[in-house]
């Protein structure tokens, strides 16, 4: 009987070949069937979100092991959107579980399958912050865990019709919402109550492109 752990990677492997691919000089060598030592090896969970991997691989021309990974299921990281109303950022002050700690953050959240980048960038500020997104431009990709994760997951700067409308937030995990000029911002950043990698990243990209409010 097939170990249905292996076949569930076997199937990942050819429907998605890209996320299984040996650059030239790669020090870890994904290995093209598993070894008999060191198991076990496969897709160990998946959900409409996430997919858990422990890849066999050989490391630096040498001994043969696993490393797990994790896979976005709907083939990229999903969106995070900086949104700015009347000339300012608006940011959520939001629970996260893995850290058990309230974050200063911009809305984010992951790609449902078919999704583009774009259509979860306006998804996630209609249900975070309850606005529509008038001007939406893309801030490039962030990998925000290297280490840990593949596929980079979408920027995006957006200014928004309204103020955010949090009624319905705690369902989102969000408490409230603030709305910072660049210099506050910018305040927040040095007294390190921004450690969010996604909010970092938007806010350096914004400002690179000189978009509202940097501009």
């Amino acid at each position: 009987m097939t170990d249905p752990v292996e076949a569930a990677y076997e199937r990942l492997r050819r429907s998605r070949p890209e996320l299984f691919e040996n650059p030239p000089g790669a020090p870890i060598e994904i290995l093209p069937a598993f070894p008999s030592e060191e198991g076990p090896y496969g897709v160990l969970y998946s959900d409409p979100y996430i997919t858990l991997l422990r890849d066999p691989v050989r490391l630096f021309d040498g001994p043969v092991g696993g490393y797990f990974r994790v896979v976005p299921s709907a083939g990229h990281g999903g969106a995070a959107i900086l949104p700015v109303y009347d000339g300012r950022v608006i940011l959520v002050r939001h629970f996260r579980h893995s850290t058990r700690r309230w974050h200063w953050e911009i809305p984010r959240g992951f790609s449902e399958p078919g999704e583009s980048l774009e259509e979860t960038a306006r998804r996630e500020l209609e249900e975070e912050l309850k606005v529509t997104a008038v001007d939406l431009r893309p801030l490039g990709l962030i990998h925000v865990d290297t280490g840990l994760t593949a596929g980079g997951s979408g920027l995006f700067w957006a200014a928004v019709d309204t103020p955010p409308n949090l009624e319905e937030a705690e369902e989102e995990g969000i408490e409230r919402a603030i709305l910072l000029t660049a210099a506050e911002l910018g305040t927040m950043q040095e007294q390190g109550e921004i450690t969010d990698s996604f909010t970092m990243g938007a806010v350096l990209n914004a400002r690179q492109h000189r978009l509202p409010p940097f501009d």
